[in-house]
């Protein structure tokens, strides 16, 4: 059996493979993963909202199966009817599935919160009005935004942001304003980030925050697995 430490059950938008990819690749033997995928309109507000009402019919599928947790693997999902919203989601979840759950927007809150944060650049593929509910999220869970910027992902195949490249994320990072910021959040479960995190750490030099590695951490810690992992930044080494 693979998942003889956890195994944890996964719902992401479609289309894209990059989340159950990273989870496989980078988290530690004995942790499995089982994945269900949801209709993604777009990252937009409207579109958000519609992706968000399959989640419990999606969550109900996982019942009585054995999974340790759930974890609804969408970052702007999960906050896009504003603060509280990922809590709901998570009750929704468990409800429908009688099993521990988390979002990746909560993720996000206790890695920001386990590495101190005072003010964070955040940089997303999202539209200007999703950025705004992101902004707004954040603030009101205590986590004051020094910037908040969207990637043009319009070059991409059907504008695609899961195909960006790491060279496409790692410049984008570094030339965004991260004035006054002591961390700095790459936003999407769609983004391929988990390899990227600890070149942009050395080289931004403040802690990094990733959707798909604050997911992870949280996840797993939920599991009670508590491996450290430096290559994924410091959040793994607390």
């Amino acid at each position: 059996m693979y998942g003889w430490k956890a195994r944890i059950g996964l719902i992401t938008p479609m289309p894209g493979e990059n989340v159950e990819h990273a989870f496989h690749v980078y988290a530690p033997p004995g942790v499995s993963f089982s994945s269900m995928k949801m209709v993604f309109p777009g990252p937009t507000p409207e579109g958000l909202a519609i992706l968000t009402d399959q989640l419990e019919e999606n969550a109900a599928k996982y019942k009585g199966k054995g999974f340790d947790l759930l974890v609804f693997g969408c970052t702007a999902g999960s906050f896009i009817k504003g603060a509280g919203w990922d809590r709901t989601c998570m009750q929704t979840m468990e409800r429908a599935s009688g099993t521990p759950a988390l979002t990746t927007s909560t993720a996000v809150l206790e890695a920001l919160a386990a590495l101190g944060a005072k003010k964070t650049a955040v940089l997303t593929p999202y539209p200007d009005a999703t950025n705004a509910a992101e902004k707004s999220f954040l603030e009101h869970n205590g986590f004051p935004v020094s910037a908040i910027e969207g990637m043009d992902v319009s070059g991409f195949k059907d504008g695609g942001f899961y195909f960006a490249d790491h060279h496409f994320l790692y410049s984008n990072s570094k030339k965004m304003d991260r004035k006054g910021a002591d961390v700095f959040f790459l936003s999407c479960m769609a983004l391929d980030t988990l390899g990227l995190v600890k070149d942009l750490e050395e080289d931004l030099g403040v802690p990094v925050v990733t959707s798909h590695q604050a997911t992870l951490w949280a996840a797993l810690r939920r599991c009670g697995v508590r491996t450290k992992q430096p290559e994924l930044g410091t959040l793994f080494t607390l």
